[in-house]
């Protein structure tokens, strides 16, 4: 994690690729709350899949599996984190993930596809109903998002008790930084709310 010791008003981020926890992080601490999580970047985008997994799994049993916890994840760190949270017990805080990527993506149009590991493993547990429901979880994607797929988004979502969806018109996979920032605020404050209750 970024830091070992997280404050009261700490926020779990995992990132996409590509993406340092400053570019999602730098509005999180402007909104007066301290950012922890991991950046997928060597070292740790090296390790296997598994191990990841493991890693983050850890995070957030040491400090973060509380009521009101506020997690956030980004395309594919929101990918690792739900793994993260398949094989446990329903999440107790709070989860926000933007342009979650859930399994494989496929635009023939664009000559794209991704199939990250362990593609379908997700949308299995959810339509199993084996997905731990966490007590809040929104995603928030574009309806243009050819990397999360609005579609599976949608179907895995609706599978998911309590999950709420916002689809964005007119976006993609990257979206509007006022958007991100104005949904930020809202879910952190939810969060901060949660968390005073808790103490």
């Amino acid at each position: 994690m970024a830091r070992e010791h997280p404050a009261n008003n700490a926020v779990y981020l995992l990132p996409g690729r590509g993406n340092r926890l400053r570019d999602l992080g730098d509005p999180i601490t402007h909104l007066g709350f301290d950012v922890y999580g991991r950046e997928l970047a060597p070292p740790f985008a090296r390790l296997r899949f598994a191990e990841q997994i493991r890693l983050i799994q850890h995070d957030l049993a040491a400090a973060f599996w509380h009521t009101g916890a506020p997690l956030i994840g980004h395309s594919y760190g929101a990918y690792l984190l739900l793994h993260a949270l398949a094989d446990r017990e329903p999440f107790p805080g709070r989860i926000l993930l933007f342009a979650p990527v859930l399994g494989e993506a496929t635009d023939l149009k664009r000559f794209y596809v991704s199939r990250p590991p362990r593609a379908d493993q997700l949308m299995h547990l959810a339509a199993t109903h084996a997905f731990p429901p966490p007590h809040s979880l929104e995603l928030h994607t574009g309806a243009l998002d050819d990397g999360c797929a609005p579609a599976l988004a949608t179907q895995w979502s609706s599978l998911i008790p309590g999950a709420r969806l916002v689809l964005v018109p007119d976006q993609g996979h990257q979206l509007a930084s006022a958007y991100v920032r104005r949904v930020l605020a809202q879910f952190l404050q939810a969060a901060d709310r949660a968390h005073t209750a808790r103490s």
